[in-house]
């Protein structure tokens, strides 16, 4: 059974730090979605690198996600994000972060299962 929680604002810097020292190298796929732009693809399949919630300076109130390859990487920005709902699978693995913003633009960041990356990489585990 799936189970989703939202991650209260006040612990957002830490929840974010956290899960990116986790999840780091993991693949991700991001999609952005609303009423007024639907569904849209922004990442398929990159490596994450980090992310983080800008608290200070010119980008603040915004949730920075970078994935990619060194040299290649992609930043995409969440400004004035309102919640974050961590969905998580029956192992308690996290599948998918789902942040909104005030915009009601909802940004998903799907998680690849570890098994299903070692499938398309064609890493055979010793038995």
């Amino acid at each position: 059974m799936h189970h989703t929680r939202e991650v209260p604002r006040e612990v957002w810097s830490d929840y974010l730090t956290l899960l990116s020292g986790i999840t780091r190298s993991q693949w991700v796929r991001i999609e952005a979605s609303s009423l007024d732009i639907g569904e849209q693809p922004l990442a398929q399949r990159l490596p994450l690198i980090d992310i983080t919630f800008v608290e200070k300076g010119s980008g603040r109130d915004a949730i920075e996600v970078t994935v990619g390859r060194p040299g290649e990487e992609i930043t995409h920005r969440i400004f004035h994000p309102d919640h974050i709902y961590a969905d998580e699978g029956e192992s308690g693995e996290l599948e998918c972060l789902d942040i909104e913003n005030s915009e009601r633009v909802k940004t998903l960041i799907f998680f690849e299962p570890i098994q299903a990356i070692d499938e398309l990489s064609g890493y055979q585990p010793h038995a």
